[in-house]
């Protein structure tokens, strides 16, 4: 059933019912620095004439800038907060070290500004940024705090692909935002306005020719069904962390949250003609966050067939990418044969879109623990199984995994590649594979479902991913760090060539057991006598956010 892209709640103030002309879909500059600056700061931003709405923005009134990172250089970003409130900006699929990962143990103060630095490890891929403070990721993506991170390597520069920014390579970032009679956002899991870009009732112009689309579900909790109103087929070329072997050939593309898929459309002879994105909520299962569930928090886009956006055909440029090519990259998976351990990971309990007590493995978030250690260059395989009421899209930080099986079956073929979301249903299962190369340094890495409203009703754990090999026993010089006694009966004393600000120790399953401020001196002591006897990691942490790593045997 086809409705317009715009329905009203029965709240909403008249004079968002004269907003039914179309608007140029926003595209957000393409910055491309040395040091990135992203401001987080209030706006005002008027979706719809006469009507203000109160928002938030990274350097932008609302979402931020595309930033362009190339494989192998190093990034540098200063995240500023002028918000009343503490934030934080995670990579969202970056492959990135702990510390500089941006998840709930990073808190940016308000007034403060956070300087990270990291090495682009990447293929050429979309990816994205939004804050993950413990209990407001929700809230401040909800104000516009997000921005798409565009990566570009040597093998995709030399393939015949659209990447003119804003022209044939365009950033389509979708969102459901419900407003409130004032103008203002609703908190909500589901909104009854479609934004794309910050864009109600959007258009592009796209020239006759072979035009690239990175999808991006930047909503809370609803899952996009996508596809075009005349049927026709577009072609996938990538998903969440790089591009495929080949482009796979699709008329419907289930689109959860946080992921994203790059795809082709051929507008080859369509000059002076449209067509229409839709979003296909009629055929969304029951368990699928989107769907008229007569359970669920309701919405006028739940369960109905609506426009996202209108393409208008213009004249194509002058040198057009016109063919669709038969092949792309070479996508390597981990081997099975090299994974040393599977997990299993349980999705339950029972609740609605925006609220429940859903559980990882029984569990809740608690940030004093560490649910998992994963040593260094190894690889495991997940299975998530799921057995809650509803579908959670499940995404891990720290990198790319690549889909096994879902049910035992093979994926889809666009889920070929790597990717760092991946959606579960209720009563399914899907098994993943993910090789760990980046070491969290004292700062853990967080596996949990990306419907915001789940994430931060505590439906995320986290695991550390610890080198055995550089562990520093005692007397070491090599790094000049220094534990003694080792076995300790009670005290222990550390000497650095630093000062220490914080100290962190985790039983050898790598579980945190105590995390305490340092003497912000070279040397001090730390109590154990009241722990068990065994293996435990030690870290300390300098004031440049190094963690230097220790055992220690009590």
């Amino acid at each position: 059933m086809l409705r317009p892209l715009l329905l009203l709640p029965t709240c909403a103030i008249p004079v968002l019912s004269f907003a039914q002309v179309m608007n140029p879909m926003a595209v957000p500059p393409a910055l491309e620095l040395d040091t990135f600056d992203l401001d987080v700061d209030e706006h005002v931003v008027s979706f719809y004439p006469g009507v203000s709405t109160n928002t938030y923005g990274a350097s932008a009134p609302y979402l931020g800038p595309t930033l362009v990172m190339h494989q192998g250089d190093t990034v540098r970003v200063r995240v500023h907060n002028h918000l009343n409130q503490v934030t934080s900006m995670h990579w969202h699929g970056m492959r990135v070290p702990g510390w500089a990962d941006g998840g709930p143990p990073r808190e940016v103060m308000p007034g403060e500004t956070w300087f990270v630095e990291f090495p682009v490890n990447n293929p050429a891929a979309t990816f994205w940024y939004h804050p993950h403070p413990d209990g407001l990721t929700a809230e401040q993506a909800n104000q516009g705090v997000a921005g798409a991170i565009v990566v570009r390597d040597t093998v995709e520069a030399a393939l015949d692909l659209p990447r003119t920014y804003g022209v044939d390579d365009l950033p389509v970032v979708i969102q459901d935002r419900r407003f409130a009679p004032n103008g203002n956002f609703v908190f909500a899991a589901y909104g009854d306005s479609v934004l794309v870009n910050g864009t109600p009732h959007p258009y592009v112009d796209c020239p006759a020719q072979v035009i690239r689309l990175r999808l991006l579900n930047g909503s809370n909790a609803r899952v996009y069904q996508l596809g075009f109103e005349d049927g026709r087929t577009f072609h996938v070329i990538g998903g969440d962390g790089g591009l495929l072997a080949a482009p796979v050939p699709a008329d419907r593309l289930p689109l959860s949250n946080g992921e994203r898929v790059e795809v082709l459309v051929d507008l080859t002879g369509m000059e002076g003609d449209s067509l229409l994105l839709m979003s296909y909520g009629s055929e969304l299962p029951l368990t699928v966050p989107g769907s008229d569930h007569p359970l669920w928090e309701s919405s006028a886009l739940n369960g109905v067939d609506f426009a996202v956006l209108r393409i208008r055909v213009t004249a194509p440029t002058a040198d057009p990418v016109t063919v669709i090519p038969a092949s792309l990259v070479t996508v390597t998976p981990p081997n099975d044969a090299d994974a040393v351990r599977t997990r299993t990971k349980i999705l339950a309990g029972t609740g609605m879109v925006g609220m429940g007590m859903f559980t990882i493995n029984g569990l809740m978030f608690d940030p004093a623990v560490v649910n998992d250690t994963m040593l260094l260059g190894t690889t495991e395989i997940w299975e998530i199984e799921n057995i809650s009421n509803m579908a959670h899209p499940m995404h891990l930080h720290g990198g790319s995994f690549h889909l096994l099986d879902r049910d035992g079956a093979p994926p889809h073929p666009w889920e070929s590649g790597p990717k760092d979301v991946v959606l579960v249903d209720a009563g399914a299962s899907a098994r993943i594979i993910m090789r760990f190369d980046d070491l969290s340094d004292g700062w853990p890495f967080m596996y949990h479902c990306h419907n915001l409203m789940h994430e931060d009703n505590m439906m995320m754990l986290q695991y550390i991913v610890v080198d055995p090999n550089t562990n520093v026993s005692e007397g070491s010089a090599t790094s000049g760090l220094r534990i003694f006694p080792s076995p300790t009966q009670g005290t222990l004393v550390y000497q650095a060539p630093f000062a220490v600000e914080e100290i962190i120790l985790a039983d050898a399953l790598g579980r945190f057991v105590r995390r305490e401020h340092g003497s912000r001196q070279a040397s001090g002591t730390f109590d154990m006598s009241a722990l068990p006897s065994g293996a435990y990691l030690l870290f300390l942490r300098s004031e440049d956010d190094q963690v230097h790593q220790l055992v220690v045997r009590e």
